[in-house]
């Protein structure tokens, strides 16, 4: 029962992760300089509340799952499946970045991995679940 629960709990936070970011990979690639300021600052609210969260939850909850449950050994689908899960992680800490500087600058643009965000994570988010339903090796 309690495998459940916190399967339940990590895919929640990954749900609430992966929302989160797509929606500052819309606003720092497609939101216009003039209401840019204004975005971003509501933006970095709801993303320093939910989505740090959410991030802080899948990895508990995820690694909680890895080390009582799955186990790392002879498992190469779950090293892969790390790896994409810290590019995701890195990708969420260079678009807070680039939402704090884009709001102190409304005239500044994100580097170009930022704004590639949400290719980039649809791509991830389609490869970890693949990973994790069809454990290929």
């Amino acid at each position: 029962m309690l495998y459940f629960v916190i399967k339940a709990l990590h895919l929640l936070s990954d749900f609430l992760l992966i929302g989160g970011m797509l929606i500052n990979a819309f606003v720092i690639s497609m939101v216009p300089p003039p209401i840019r300021v204004g975005v971003i600052e509501a933006l970095r609210k709801y993303d320093r509340t939910v989505t740090t969260a959410a991030l802080a939850g899948a990895w508990i909850f995820g690694l909680w799952l890895a080390f009582g449950y799955t186990g790392f050994a002879g498992n190469g689908w779950l090293h892969a499946k790390l790896l994409l899960v810290v590019v995701l992680s890195a990708l969420h800490g260079m678009q807070q970045a680039s939402m704090r500087k884009m709001a102190a600058d409304p005239k500044r643009d994100a580097n170009a991995f930022v704004r590639l965000g949400m290719p980039i994570i649809l791509i991830c988010l389609v490869l970890v679940v693949a990973l994790a339903v069809i454990k290929p090796f």
